[in-house]
């Protein structure tokens, strides 16, 4: 019985503790090791406003360009389009608790479940396009929990947000690669 309620509690406690995927999705017939240079793109409606914009180009720039990609203003071999959709009062995640004890050979538990309050949230995107053909080649999101706050902070969290959603896109020269579990 002790070593159920061991295990369950751990299980429950590492599954806590798991890591959130970010959603990415691609063409792995795409020819990407042939790409040298892109060009940064707002999406229709974009970043809420100027200095957002601003903030979340240089973050896709300054990774793009660690993977050994060259930034044109126009002309690159592959657009980047990025946006940012602010999201007010959203519904926060529901929780559970798990708890036991025990002491003297006697055991208790408990069970119990939390709804967090709802919060503003931003939703960050990132398309890779073939500017010949127009079609998407590369994708991914990431929510993030949003605060109007001190400019520092939400420059942080859209750096944050760049670097989770170009983690998997390759440097300048390699193939795709699938992720394995």
């Amino acid at each position: 019985m002790k070593n159920l309620l061991l295990l369950t509690t751990l299980l429950v406690l590492l599954g806590g503790c798991a890591a959130k995927e970010v959603p990415v999705d691609f063409d792995p017939a795409y020819p990407v090791q042939r790409l040298e240079s892109f060009t940064l793109e707002a999406e229709v409606g974009g970043p809420p406003d100027p200095l957002n914009d601003q903030r979340l180009r240089e973050a896709v720039e300054e990774v793009l360009l660690a993977k050994g990609y060259k930034a044109y203003s126009e002309g690159g071999d592959f657009i980047v389009r990025y946006g940012m959709e602010l999201r007010r009062k959203v519904p926060g995640p529901v929780t559970i608790g798990l708890g036991f004890g025990g002491i003297f050979g006697n055991v208790g538990g408990s069970l119990s479940t939390a709804m967090t309050p709802r919060h503003d949230e931003a939703l960050f995107t990132l398309r890779m396009i073939d500017p010949a053909t127009k079609r998407v080649f590369w994708s991914a999101s990431v929510r993030k929990a949003w605060k109007e706050s001190r400019a520092a902070w939400r420059r942080q969290v859209i750096d944050e947000a760049v670097r989770e959603m170009l983690a998997t896109f390759p440097a300048r020269g390699e193939p795709f690669r699938e992720e394995t579990e």
